[in-house]
């Protein structure tokens, strides 16, 4: 009788199992990754911009101007005078495009009492010299070319409210609405 040999196919599947088990864990370190990215956050609430008050921009403005000389029908930094002055702030400052004389910007926008002024407000005196015209900045005080010193901020005083013979409003209500300031 001859000797047989059994085998069971168990112990040749096993190291297969396992070589496979094997395989399959280190093919799994290789596959495409999925990257979990952080969800973005949504952009930050933008302020409104807010719009410098008319009488910020104003005073912005006698800063540029600030000591430039009186010089009859002048409208630059070499010299200007009360109406040049009032065109070119009112156009820098508002985008607004006023005449070129005093008189008449004087007959401009709405006629207002003195008592309701506020800035923005074009003001019209009768002078020693004449028409003169300034822009009220804040209460009590206006922007103008003086003929004595210049562009300046006078106070409505002794000498100028006497003077004072009308207030017109020419700042459309929208700008002077959203830009309010005294």
């Amino acid at each position: 009788m001859g000797m047989r040999c059994l085998t069971s196919p168990i112990p040749l599947t096993r190291p297969f199992l396992v070589l496979a088990a094997c395989a399959l864990f280190l093919s799994a370190g290789c596959a495409s990754k999925t990257v979990i990215q952080s969800i973005p956050s949504a952009p930050p609430l933008q302020q409104p911009v807010r719009q410098p008050a008319v009488k910020e921009t104003l005073l912005a403005s006698y800063e540029a101007w600030k000591g430039v000389p009186h010089r009859i029908g002048g409208t630059d930094r070499r010299g200007v005078d009360c109406s040049g002055l009032m065109q070119v702030v009112f156009r820098e400052a508002f985008a607004l495009e006023l005449p070129r004389t005093s008189r008449e910007q004087s007959r401009l926008g709405q006629n207002v009492p003195p008592a309701d002024m506020r800035p923005g407000d074009l003001v019209y005196f009768i002078d020693k010299r004449g028409d003169h015209i300034g822009v009220v900045v804040e209460r009590g005080r206006f922007l103008h070319a003086s003929s004595t010193v210049g562009v300046t901020v006078s106070e409505f005083d002794a000498y100028w409210w006497p003077r004072l013979k009308r207030v017109q409003r020419v700042l459309p209500p929208s700008l002077t609405a959203a830009r309010a300031g005294s």
